[in-house]
């Protein structure tokens, strides 16, 4: 029977991060907790958090996580390194503590794209992102090439609930849920969300 895990997933994104940090950072980036998860924002390949969101008890203020999508880890694999080398600018200017976005995360400023610049990817602006569309640059892809990667064959499928009639007929209201913080919040309506403290969508419950 075939085994099924996603710890050589990881291995392989924490093996890539180690180059590319060596490669396009000087070595300089802190290490990141890197994590593969649902996509709970409909549409990002990845993210990096604002804040140090792992603990381990032995590091003073903990760690930075970098995640990538699970429904999208079978893209072509300069792509799926685009998208991590795009968070590490991310968690770079962290670091140097730069603004680099401002709507809870999703709009992507100059200082996002002159730091993404620098660190091996081709930037362009978005009608509604700002500068968040990036590719890597010749060189950046030139150096994926090198490492004869094939990319990932696990990936998890996005499924789209079935939208019926709900529940009761009190109420018309739904409940939405954050699924990092469990904040709740209610609408009268479908809506699309982030919380603001973890940057991430609210989750509609039943």
């Amino acid at each position: 029977m075939n085994e099924v895990s996603l710890k050589p997933v990881i291995d392989e994104l924490e093996t890539l991060f180690s180059k590319f940090n060596k490669a396009f950072f000087e070595g300089k980036l802190e290490k990141p907790v890197i994590t593969v998860s649902p996509d709970h924002t409909r549409g990002t390949y990845g993210w990096c958090t604002g804040w140090k969101a792992w603990q381990d008890g032995t590091k003073e203020g903990g760690y930075y996580e970098i995640n990538l999508c699970a429904e999208y880890l079978n893209r072509p694999f300069e792509e799926t390194c685009g998208t991590l080398l795009h968070e590490m600018v991310h968690l770079q200017n962290l670091q140097d503590k730069v603004q680099d976005t401002s709507r809870s995360g999703s709009y992507h400023n100059r200082k996002f794209k002159e730091t993404a610049e620098a660190h091996g990817l081709t930037v362009e602006k978005g009608e509604k992102y700002g500068w968040h569309k990036t590719t890597l640059n010749p060189q950046a892809e030139a150096f994926v090439k090198s490492l004869g990667k094939s990319g990932f064959c696990l990936v998890r499928p996005r499924t789209n609930p079935l939208k019926g009639s709900r529940k009761g007929g009190g109420s018309s209201s739904r409940k939405y849920v954050c699924p990092c913080c469990g904040t709740i919040i209610r609408a009268t309506k479908e809506v699309h969300v982030l919380c603001g403290e973890c940057e991430v969508a609210f989750e509609e419950q039943e």
